[in-house]
């Protein structure tokens, strides 16, 4: 007997998938070191929009170059993505500017305030942790694989329940 594909179960299961890939995604990251910041600006147009999301990885300040897009920490919790247009190796910064902005980024950047340097991006991705508030894509995966695991619980104790009705019923309509 053919059993009937349940629209719920094709949800789970592509929710599951998204969960696995997301789970894999983070993990990826994190064991090569790269951190993921949204782009809430369009000052950098064009190579990165609003709601993209850089990632970047931590870099030797002697291996930076003029033309290099970098991540800056700016006071407790501020970031900015813009681009190298002159270094000063011997002094330990750097001048940046945004690709669309007309002028440079006031000041020269310390090297210690350089978070990294822009490895890959992801279009349209930032979208959620802008929408969140600036929640941090970890948080958003933790959330992420808590609502699988309950999915996955609440699947297991309906199938349980489905298959011992049937068995119930089973036993009824021998007797």
């Amino acid at each position: 007997m053919m059993s009937k594909v349940k629209p719920a179960n094709i949800l789970f299961n592509i929710f599951m998938i998204i969960a696995m890939l997301a789970a894999g995604f983070v993990g990826f990251n994190l064991v090569t070191g790269t951190k993921g910041y949204a782009v809430v600006s369009d000052s950098m147009k064009e190579t990165l929009n609003k709601g993209d999301v850089v990632f970047v990885r931590e870099t030797d300040f002697d291996s930076l170059n003029v033309g290099d897009v970098i991540t800056v920490k700016v006071g407790d919790k501020g970031y900015f993505t813009h681009r190298i247009v002159d270094i000063d190796y011997e002094s330990q910064t750097v001048k940046t500017k945004g690709d669309a902005n007309p002028s440079n980024d006031p000041g020269r950047t310390e090297s210690k305030m350089i978070v990294g340097k822009m490895w890959y991006k992801l279009p349209l991705a930032g979208y959620l942790s802008i929408w969140l508030g600036g929640s941090t894509a970890k948080k958003g995966i933790i959330i992420l694989t808590v609502a699988a695991c309950v999915l996955i619980a609440l699947n297991s104790i309906i199938a349980a329940k489905n298959k011992n009705r049937r068995k119930e019923d089973g036993g009824n309509e021998q007797n």
